[in-house]
């Protein structure tokens, strides 16, 4: 295997998102995206000009979103030509209603689809459905959700954070984790489009979230997937001693580009319809944190808002329930095909299995390795100047 350098490394952290178009099958009450033009597609050429100049550029991680991206019918295609162009990691997010097809997620996987990453509202069918405005959409995405567990790729949901569901975060991630998923981004909502024409029925405050962030973040310590937890539009005061889990004060490293053409940086322009109150410039993270979506302050004002006056991790719960990551479970598919394996063979095997997509170097490698050692699962030892890897 070629061994990459550190900048070939860094590139492979590069993502290119692609908003393939703007309608849906879905009416979520929630949507961002309410008041855009439903009309607005992506030529297949220009799709296909973005996957080739994004690869050329350096990106090696792709993701198609929407509106819904699985109504387009050729998104097979689409995905085809990423896999043929070179891209290794190829993401789609959905709302998972056509997944229902078995023989449809058959094909998006043989075509090269790597990652699923679903919009999962509740473990409740019917406040699922109420907020998409969809009879039955759980259903089928659930049923989607067992169709790809059978291909063993990447599986994650977003969980977006409302009135109807956000006193049951816990519970949520738990029933999920229980069904596979264990990749969870908590979305905290934009009162924008949709949110902002039903925030009386949907508007719920970060101040009355942040007890259940707290428990969600205990609750994926003590199943031993503490980084697999991540909160976008969240400040980090309403995550206090894990502020690390908040999306944005790291680089987002991501150049989405729109149905008309548009790109946007989002390193660039993730800040820029923030604001800071008061407590920000007391705050130990001023540097890093943008503040707060002003649309946010016009609906809830200043209120809760606390600085974080030092950087410092609570310590963490001790495991008591065993779930494994998709790295974790990547490094026990490879060590049921060899075991023992040296870092070097587990990332050369890896290439051939579908869920392994993030060994980009033996970082990966020795990370899981040493979480499966601390879950019990397998054992580490050094032979001839070399650490090898075994099923316990």
């Amino acid at each position: 295997m070629k061994k990459k350098t550190p900048g070939e490394r860094k590139e492979n952290l590069k993502c290119y998102e692609i908003i393939l178009n703007y309608n849906c099958n879905a009416r979520c009450l929630f949507c961002s995206q309410g008041s855009f033009d439903k009309r607005l597609n992506a030529s297949f050429e220009s799709i296909a000009e973005n996957i080739y100049r994004a690869y050329a550029a350096g990106y090696r991680r792709i993701g198609f979103t929407g509106g819904e991206p699985l109504l387009r019918p050729d998104i097979v295609k689409i995905i085809s030509l990423a896999k043929k162009v070179g891209f290794g990691f190829i993401r789609i997010q959905t709302n998972g209603i056509l997944l229902s097809s078995g023989k449809f997620c058959e094909r998006l996987v043989r075509a090269g689809l790597t990652f699923c990453k679903f919009s999962f509202l509740s473990d409740n069918a019917e406040v699922h459905d109420k907020l998409l405005v969809y009879k039955g959409a759980w259903k089928q995405a659930m049923r989607g959700l067992e169709n790809l567990k059978i291909w063993k790729i990447r599986l994650g949901t977003n969980i977006l954070v409302n009135r109807y569901n956000y006193n049951r975060l816990p519970e949520i991630i738990h029933f999920f984790l229980k069904n596979g998923i264990s990749n969870f981004v908590i979305i905290y909502p934009l009162y924008i489009g949709n949110m902002k024409k039903n925030s009386d029925k949907l508007k719920i405050s970060l101040p009355d979230v942040q007890k259940y962030f707290r428990d969600s973040i205990n609750l994926m310590e003590r199943v031993g997937l503490s980084n697999e937890i991540l909160f976008l539009n969240v400040p980090p005061c309403f995550i206090r001693g894990r502020e690390s889990l908040s999306i944005g004060l790291d680089r987002f490293n991501t150049l989405v580009t729109d149905p008309e053409g548009i790109k946007t940086d989002l390193d660039l322009s993730s800040n820029e319809n923030k604001k800071r109150v008061k407590a920000c410039f007391e705050c130990a993270y001023f540097a890093r944190c943008g503040g707060v979506d002003f649309n946010y302050l016009q609906v809830f004002g200043e209120e809760g808002f606390n600085p974080v006056k030092e950087t410092f991790k609570t310590p963490g719960k001790p495991i008591k329930e065993v779930f494994l990551s998709d790295n974790e479970r990547c490094l026990l598919e490879v060590l049921r095909i060899q075991s023992p394996a040296s870092t070097k063979e587990v990332l050369k095997i890896a290439g051939g299995i579908t869920l392994c997509r993030d060994c980009s170097d033996g970082n990966a490698v020795i990370n899981a390795g040493e979480s499966l050692i601390r879950k019990n699962r397998v054992e580490k030892f050094f032979k001839k100047g070399k650490y090898f890897w075994r099923i316990k």
